[in-house]
């Protein structure tokens, strides 16, 4: 918690000048940016309180021990491009279900086929810091199907977002028929295993060059891999998605930062693509 204090207050009580906390989910307390003035305080509120509880944002201004106090919304992605996790089209190809984080963090959020994805999940979302049973989730008809291990553990009402459009069932992930041969806990994830979208992209797909903006050698399971992320732009927006190459840290990376490749993608919605060469996830 933070106070707002004039110099001859110091040396009294505290709490009476302490920024307030909402009736909100997870972290919904004011805390201090900078001044603007001798007048005016900008103070920072995290949106994803909001968000969760189903509602928008309020900026409305507040007065702390007779100082006024600017409201602006904290910026938790830090500036960075969501990198997308997977997606995959509903049935009827209207809807888009996008899983997405910025860094630790978790967002899903099912958008109409040609909307930009919002900034944090409108289905679900959550904070590096947060626990995330979820492992995985694909459309089923209308619905959302989540999977995560022992499913019936969790209830849904306490990690979805309030006043969803979707019904939303948690699946235990035995029940997930997409799985790699060689591990049966890793998912085909949808950006590369998704029959709509390959055919999708076959049909109306254009190509063009995405940069790979971070090439590091992992361990994954006693499996080698290299990671890459890359970055591309179109329409006006950025993108970023990640593939691995499983191969031994003596055979060298195949892609340096700053190189390019060429993915495929969807010019009614850019953020659907592939990369040309089927690498795994």
């Amino acid at each position: 918690m933070s106070s707002v204090l004039k110099v001859e207050d110091t040396t009294g009580l505290l709490n009476k000048s302490t920024l307030p906390c909402l009736d909100l989910p997870f972290n919904s307390c004011y805390f201090v940016d900078h001044w603007l003035d001798n007048k005016t305080l900008q103070v920072y509120l995290h949106e994803i309180p909001f968000v969760k509880a189903g509602l928008p944002f309020d900026s409305t201004g507040i007065k702390i021990n007779g100082i006024t106090c600017k409201v602006v919304p904290y910026d938790y992605s830090n500036g960075l491009t969501p990198l997308i996790e997977y997606f995959s089209l509903s049935e009827d190809r209207n809807k888009l279900l996008v899983v997405y984080r910025y860094k630790g963090d978790l967002n899903i959020s099912a958008i109409n086929y040609g909307d930009k994805l919002p900034k944090f999940g409108n289905i679900f979302t959550n904070t590096e810091i947060e626990f995330n049973p979820i492992v995985y989730a694909k459309w089923n008809g209308s619905e959302i199907n989540m999977f995560m291990k022992e499913a019936r553990m969790f209830e849904t009402s306490n990690y979805i977002n309030k006043k969803i459009p979707f019904k939303v069932r948690f699946v235990d992930i035995k029940d997930l028929k997409e799985k790699f041969k060689s591990n049966e806990n890793v998912i085909n994830y949808p950006l590369y295993e998704d029959i709509q979208t390959d055919n999708l992209l076959e049909t109306i797909g254009m190509r063009t060059n995405a940069i790979i903006t971070e090439s590091q050698w992992q361990k994954n399971e006693e499996r080698s891999l290299f990671y890459y992320e890359y970055e591309y732009n179109l329409a006006g927006q950025k993108f970023r998605s990640y593939f691995r190459i499983y191969k031994q840290f003596n055979n060298g990376a195949d892609y340096q930062k700053g190189d390019s490749i060429i993915i495929k993608y969807n010019p009614k919605q850019p953020l659907i693509h592939t990369i040309e060469k089927n690498y795994s996830r």
